[in-house]
């Protein structure tokens, strides 16, 4: 195997760091169909690169490596607050609780650093660690903090801030923890492997993937692992059961990569083409989702409504938003000529407010309209005929598959006729 000289390495360093020095500032449930989405674009400071969401999505944080700052962005407003944490913060992660977000950075001696953030109180505390931090994970059960530190491993103990270093492969880049806690998972991109460490004892395997691994992720339910693969505009999927490797072609140059809650979807930032693409875990499928320039950061809010980009070189974050999911719990009251239709809101608009509902009658095409009630009729229909009645909502990036109930109307609605 080819190995990249130490230069080539610390370019890439560049890529994730010394790049952010010359930025400038411009003057679902998974997605339903990738194909309609809306990009909502929200300023935050310069530099922004990793990205994570609180786990009752209520926030948004935000490493920017040239402020020395952490954004916090309100979910509900987009409204952006800033705090100061160590140097060039590069990585984040939120705990299980929200209680705390731990952010690698160093401080101003320049050692490497954990800050950690009291969400309630904003209040920061330190702990050092290794030689320039470039990743940050937490343990599922919060006991545990992971951090990548371009030589080797640290593991706080987040009860006593104790660290214990581990030997990984060269480079060691990204790193990520299984949902159950037993197993980290950690790119090295010298060697082209991601290390495979026991959470039990610490001992450390390897699994060769491709050229320039950086991002990882596991998937929710921990049958599969994804990484990307900078150098070669592709990601890895890897069979926790087996260690087996699987690759799918992507953009140019992948850098992050996050896993939508329910397992179904899996989202890349590709720096090289300013996208993001979209794999359906079913199929391997990809499609693409342009955003920001130099897209960094990936992450999925909690319900799945939302995506959320960092875009490095242009110091903003795209919001992605879908379709609203059907309107659920569909009844047709017929009438004379006319039925009454009923539903209830879907539980995931899409991240995006729910504009409009409309009611279609097939056949014939007869509809009716709301933009917040949740029930109209539809008129023009013929007596004795049996309808199949569709209800979708419609918000801003697009229109929800149908829910559909049928209705006949008999004849017997029709009102005698009385002669005199």
């Amino acid at each position: 195997m080819v190995r990249r000289s130490v230069l080539t390495v610390f370019a890439v360093i560049a890529t994730a760091f010394a790049i952010l020095s010359v930025v400038t500032l411009p003057g679902p449930a998974s997605a339903i169909t990738p194909s309609q989405t809306a990009v909502t674009s929200i300023m935050v400071e310069t530099g922004p690169s990793s990205v994570a969401v609180s786990p009752d999505g209520s926030s948004v944080w935000v490493t920017n490596f040239n402020s020395d700052t952490v954004s916090r962005i309100n979910t509900a407003t987009n409204v952006v607050t800033s705090i100061t944490v160590g140097s060039g913060p590069s990585s984040l992660a939120v705990s299980p609780d929200g209680s705390s977000v731990w952010v690698g950075a160093r401080n101003q001696n320049g050692v490497g650093v954990v800050a950690r953030i009291n969400t309630t109180t904003e209040a920061v505390t330190s702990i050092t660690v290794g030689f320039y931090p470039s990743s940050v994970a937490v343990s599922p059960d919060g006991s545990s903090v992971w951090v990548t530190n371009l030589i080797n491993v640290s593991r706080i103990d987040t009860t006593t801030d104790a660290v214990t270093v581990i030997t990984v492969g060269t480079y060691p880049f990204i790193v990520a923890v299984s949902p159950d806690g037993s197993s980290v998972w950690v790119t090295n991109y010298q060697s082209d492997t991601v290390s495979r460490i026991d959470t039990a004892t610490n001992a450390v395997t390897s699994i060769t993937v491709g050229s320039g691994p950086y991002g990882v992720v596991v998937s929710p339910d921990g049958s599969s692992v994804w990484v990307t693969n900078n150098n070669s505009a592709s990601v890895s999927r890897i069979d926790t059961a087996t260690n087996a490797v699987t690759s799918i072609t992507v953009g140019a140059n992948p850098w992050d990569v996050v896993v939508s809650p329910d397992g179904s979807s899996v989202w890349v930032t590709n720096q090289g083409t300013g996208t993001v693409s979209r794999i359906d875990t079913a199929s391997n499928a990809v499609t693409s989702i342009t955003v920001g320039s130099n897209p960094s950061g990936v992450v999925v809010s909690p319900d799945g409504s939302s995506v959320w980009v960092t875009n490095q070189a242009s110091g903003t974050v795209s919001r992605i938003t879908f379709p609203p999911q059907s309107p659920a719990n569909i009844t047709a009251t017929p009438g004379n000529a006319q039925a009454t239709i009923s539903w209830t809101a879907p539980t995931n608009t899409g991240g995006s407010p729910i504009t409009g509902y409309t009611a279609t009658a097939s056949a014939g095409g007869q509809s009716c309209t709301t933009t917040t009630a949740t029930s109209c009729t539809i008129s023009g229909l013929t007596n004795g005929t049996a309808y199949d009645i569709s209800v979708t909502a419609t918000n801003a990036a697009g229109t929800s598959d149908p829910s559909v109930v049928s209705v006949t109307l008999t004849s017997d609605l029709v009102a005698p006729a009385f002669t005199g």
